[in-house]
Order: structure tokens, then C-alpha cells, then sequence
């Protein structure tokens, strides 16, 4: 569970972890007690009872999460998205887009550039096993635009017919919006709308993990990594299902959802995903850590929005120096003001992964052809 964890990372797990309830940590025990009974060596059994006791108390955050999710409600069955039970795609494709904040043009106009709509901003045919990814912000927090909401769910009716798909995750905006709903703001909109609104964002995933790449909306962390890790391990499941069988049944509280949140660093309380301020310094002082869990994980790439870029470009291998196992993609390109902006992943037969950058820096008839036969 803690391969490759520094020291002072290892402390910083139990100061975390360490004050959860002990009645959390009981089973996870036990069933270390009966593997360590069949053991036959003394040796095996104290080192997999040393490096389980990090577990069982990711067990107890795990719990306490759950335990804040519990209020005065009926229990919601949630099944799994299809998408965790298929296998994964030995072509895969996809166009990814970040932090569009209310805006359909300048989408629009890339999926064009892309090739993948026409000239009536309809998908082209073709598009077989293409899958488009938004990683989150998808509306603004303070104005959230039904008719953005609305183009996004008519994308996803229309791809359904393509053989293609479309994906969203979850971003930042999206959380606080619930927030606010949760609490009976309205934010100008009528009573339909803000229903509509709820059950949209409460549609959307964490995260997602297609073969080694990860699709998130913010900076991954060690908590986040660990948990992860951790649920893998206790159940056998692809990490996919952590969205239903975790991230979905936090919506029955507001303090359960704040685990996710991305809540600024300095005010986070045992939360799991938290908006890092300083990445570089963070991933400096964290980066063994979260390197060897990437690893472990089989995570190779990581594309991420949530931190904008001036220059209107793509961040390519962020923190190499501290993460070398990992290319870590930050894809914020502040496209709403651009008015073009995504990156495009196609897997090759050996297995390889190409990526392309689409900005208004780069673009040419060239890279438009590319990305065409890339996707199409």
C-alpha cells in the first residue's frame, strides 16, 4: 500500500488517519489475522501486518466518508456506469476539452477543426469508438447556462447513434453549483431549470480511467491516489466503479461531497481532492509518493483542466522532474477566449499512445488533417 512513500509522507497519513474511530478498523484486522495464520512464517505475517496497518486505516477514511454521507434518506441503489464493465478499446480515440465555462462556440468550432462535425454542427459519420471527453467546468458557477447543459446532453444523444461517445467529468463549478442548490439558491433560475441542473451535475463522473490514462479535472493527490489504491485492493474492481460505489452516494450530504470538492489546500479537513495551489511545490515534496502510486496503479498519463494557461497552450510532462513516470497534461487552455483548444489522443497497434495539441498557436491546415485522420 505505501510502496515507494517517504517518510514524511508516511507521517502524514497517520496525523490524516490516525483519529478515525477504531470500531472502523476492526474487520480490515481480523481478515489480516486469518491471512497471517496461514502464512506459516513469522516474518511474512509481521510485514504484511505492518504494511496493512496503513491500509485498514485508509479503511477508517473510507468509513468516515461514508458515515457522513449517511442522513434521514431512503438508501439510493446506484448501479455502475456500462461503461465500467466494458473492456477497454484496443483502438482507442478521443478528443478531450477543459474549463469551458458556458461556452459552445469556440467547442464547436474545434470539433469542426477536429473534423468531427460538419458544416451544420452535426457529427460526421466515421466516428467509430471516438470518444469526447470534457474534464470538468463545463458552466460557469456564478451564471450556469441550461442551454450549455442542454448542447452537451443532445451531444450525447447524438453520439449514442455514431457508435461514439461522450463522457463528462465533474470540475469544480459543477461542485459548488450543487453546493449552492443544496442549500436552496437558486442562482436565477426557475425551479425546472434547477432540478434539471441538480440531476445533470449528479450524473457526472470524478474521474475516469480509460487503459493507463487518467481523465480528471484537477490536480490528482496523495489522498485521492491512496484511496484509489486502497479500493482496489479491498475490492477487486476496476477503479471506475469507485465513482458509483463512492462519489455518487456523497450527494446525499453537502459535508460528504466536500471530500471532493477541490476545496482550497489550507482549509481541506481529511478531504481527498483539494485544489493545490502550488503544484510545483507540492509535487516536489510529495512526488516520490505519487509517482510510485501512479505506477502501482498503472497510470502512465494524466490530463487534467482547472489551472489555466496564458499563453493559451497545452502543458506537456508538468513536474517530469518529480513525477518521471508519469506525463502529466494540463489542458486548461482558456479556450472560451481562444475559441480553439483540445488534445487528442490515439493509441497505435503497438500500444503507444499519440498526442496532439490543438490551439490557436499551432493551427494549420497540416495539424488539421492529422487530427482528421487521427479521429475519423
Amino acid at each position: 500500500m505505501l510502496f515507494g512513500m517517504n517518510k514524511v509522507d508516511k507521517k502524514r497519513s497517520f496525523n490524516l488517519l490516525g483519529s478515525l474511530s477504531r470500531d472502523y478498523i476492526i474487520r480490515p484486522f481480523q481478515s489480516i489475522r486469518r491471512v497471517c495464520n496461514k502464512l506459516g512464517s513469522s516474518r511474512q505475517a509481521s510485514d504484511l501486518v505492518s504494511d496493512s496497518v496503513q491500509e485498514a486505516k485508509l479503511t477508517g477514511l473510507e468509513a468516515k466518508i461514508l458515515v457522513q454521507e449517511e442522513v434521514q434518506q431512503p438508501e439510493i441503489e446506484i448501479e455502475a456506469p456500462e461503461s465500467c464493465l466494458e473492456p477497454i478499446e484496443k483502438c482507442f480515440k478521443c478528443i478531450v476539452f477543459s474549463d469551458t465555462d458556458n461556452d459552445t462556440v469556440s467547442v464547436k468550432s474545434t470539433l469542426r477543426f477536429a473534423g468531427i462535425l460538419d458544416e451544420q454542427d452535426k457529427l460526421v459519420d466515421g466516428l467509430n469508438n471516438l470518444t469526447l471527453f470534457h474534464t470538468g467546468d463545463l458552466v460557469d458557477k456564478k451564471r450556469p447556462d441550461p442551454d450549455v447543459v442542454e448542447y452537451w446532453q443532445s451531444l450525447q444523444r447524438e453520439a449514442s447513434v455514431k457508435d461514439c461517445q461522450v463522457k463528462l467529468i465533474v470540475g469544480n463549478h459543477e461542485q459548488e453549483i450543487w453546493q449552492k442548490i443544496a442549500i436552496g439558491k437558486k442562482m436565477g433560475l426557475d425551479e425546472t431549470k434547477v432540478r434539471q441542473l441538480q440531476g445533470f451535475i449528479e450524473s457526472l463522473d470524478l474521474f475516469y480511467l480509460e487503459g493507463t490514462v487518467l481523465f480528471i479535472h484537477g490536480y490528482p493527490t496523495l489522498e485521492f491516489l491512496q484511496t484509489l489504491q486502497h479500493y482496489r485492493e479491498v475490492t477487486g474492481k476496476a477503479l471506475n466503479f469507485f465513482n458509483a460505489d463512492h462519489y455518487r452516494k456523497a450527494f446525499k450530504s453537502s459535508e460528504a461531497m466536500r471530500q471532493y470538492a477541490y476545496i482550497r489546500e489550507g482549509k481541506r479537513a481529511n478531504y481527498l481532492l483539494y485544489d493545490v495551489m502550488d503544484a510545483a511545490r507540492y509535487y516536489k515534496k510529495h512526488g516520490q509518493s505519487i509517482n510510485a502510486l501512479f505506477m502501482e496503479l498503472d497510470i502512465q498519463i494524466v490530463i487534467h483542466g482547472h489551472r489555466p494557461q496564458r499563453s493559451g497552450v497545452q502543458v506537456d510532462y508538468e513536474f517530469k522532474k518529480w513525477l518521471p513516470n508519469v506525463r502529466m497534461i494540463g489542458n486548461d487552455t482558456k479556450v472560451r477566449y481562444k475559441g480553439l483548444g483540445a488534445t487528442v489522443f490515439s493509441s497505435k497497434s503497438d500500444g503507444t499512445m499519440e498526442v496532439l495539441f490543438i490551439n490557436t498557436k499551432n493551427k494549420s491546415k497540416g495539424l488539421r488533417k492529422k487530427v482528421s485522420e487521427y479521429l475519423v
